[in-house]
């Protein structure tokens, strides 16, 4: 039986099996007899957990063992790099590019673990230090989580593996609205609490015909959803996923909100209530647009940037990256502005025993502004520098 659907389905589309990597797993056939069903199509029965797609798969919540081949993937691309022989700038663009591709399609699917995004970490910032898995915190010159920032605020670019899985899972969510003939729709998706909340917080809701759109969850308020805007409300609210038109037509919305009982509730009811009042349907569909983009229509590098919003750089971040020159003078810059050269002062920080003044005038304290600006040696570098520009 099911060679013969299979064999149709290779007759209308192309697409033939091949037996010899093909493999069953059955979920909740204890009562069927699988030989039977089975019969006329050899192959192997297995149980999970499986690999599907490069995705670990199981019929329950994945366990460490589960993702840890991940973990061990990211870590097993280093011995052959040779990481100690590559300048600083080129490490960073074998992490960018390798290290911290390899997970992101496991990011796409899953909410990762903290341990598991602790552990690549570990494995991203010790190659980027010091060329190989493990960096102590002596050699750790910038905190990884300002290291993490995008290069306008600050940091090197490096993704934040959590911020960015949160930016991925959100296209669930978004193809659910524009996309809804996708098989997978009305299934739940990947998508946590905070994942929900910043995408109300990055999308608009216009109402048409009122029939798509949830009355508590969607922002179709001024751009703001009603769990949103009367927290409260919500709290007493009993049926909270039905579709505006359901609720504003048969004003059931207000079930359950009898039991208000402060001053509070009653304020964002009275609040409310001139809101959905002014509700008017059409007989277009709901529509939804994409606050961070130009166009209207989800990014992930939108959804990604946007949870940055409010960090800062204390300098110039453009005039270091844009400069014309090679990129390990760049990381340099990078950290010269910051004051993170492994100057005398630095070292004595972190409890490294060293001569503590300047080896170039044995004058001063040795900190990265005396050594590149205020040493006499370095204003005679400055100033034979001035001459040979001006000709």
């Amino acid at each position: 039986m099911v060679a013969d659907i299979l064999q149709m389905f290779g007759h209308a589309s192309g697409l033939y099996i091949n037996l010899n990597k093909c493999a069953v797993f059955p979920i909740r056939c204890s009562n069927i007899n699988l030989e039977e069903v089975m019969e006329g199509f050899p192959c192997s029965i297995k149980n999970f957990p499986c690999s599907y797609l490069g995705l670990p798969l199981h019929t329950r919540e994945l366990r460490r063992v589960d993702i840890q081949p991940l973990v061990d993937k990211v870590a097993n691309r280093l011995p052959a790099w040779k990481g100690r022989f590559i300048n600083r700038a080129g490490r960073l663009k074998l992490l960018n590019t390798v290290l911290t591709s390899l997970p992101v399609y496991f990011l796409t699917v899953f909410n990762p673990k903290k341990w598991m995004i602790k552990k690549i970490d570990r494995i991203r910032r010790g190659f980027l230090w010091n060329g190989t898995s493990e960096a102590q915190g002596g050699q750790c010159l910038v905190a990884w989580e300002k290291l993490k920032r995008p290069k306008p605020c600050g940091g090197l670019g490096v993704l934040d593996l959590e911020k960015f899985s949160r930016a991925l899972r959100l296209r669930w969510m978004w193809y659910q609205w524009v996309d809804s003939d996708r098989p997978w729709v009305g299934t739940d998706v990947p998508c946590n609490e905070l994942d929900k909340q910043l995408f109300r917080c990055s999308t608009v809701v216009t109402i048409g015909d009122g029939r798509k759109a949830l009355f508590w969850d969607s922002p179709w308020l001024d751009g703001h959803a009603p769990r949103d805007v009367a927290p409260n409300l919500y709290k007493l609210a009993w049926r909270k996923k039905l579709t505006v038109r359901e609720e504003v037509e048969n004003q059931t919305w207000t079930r359950g909100l009898w039991r208000m009982t402060t001053a509070t509730e009653m304020a964002e009811f009275v609040l409310m209530w001139e809101q959905v009042q002014a509700v008017q349907f059409s007989v277009v569909q709901d529509e939804i647009r994409w606050k961070w983009t130009a166009n209207g229509h989800y990014s992930s590098k939108s959804a990604y940037d946007i949870q940055f919003a409010g960090s800062y750089c204390t300098f110039n971040s453009k005039v270091i990256w844009n400069a014309k020159t090679e990129a390990k003078h760049r990381f340099f810059t990078w950290l010269l502005v910051q004051e993170k050269l492994q100057t005398a002062d630095n070292l004595l920080v972190k409890g490294i025993a060293c001569d503590s003044v300047c080896c170039l005038c044995d004058q001063e304290l040795e900190t990265t502004k005396h050594v590149c600006l205020h040493c006499c040696f370095a204003q005679e570098v400055w100033l034979w520098c001035t001459i040979g520009l001006m000709g």
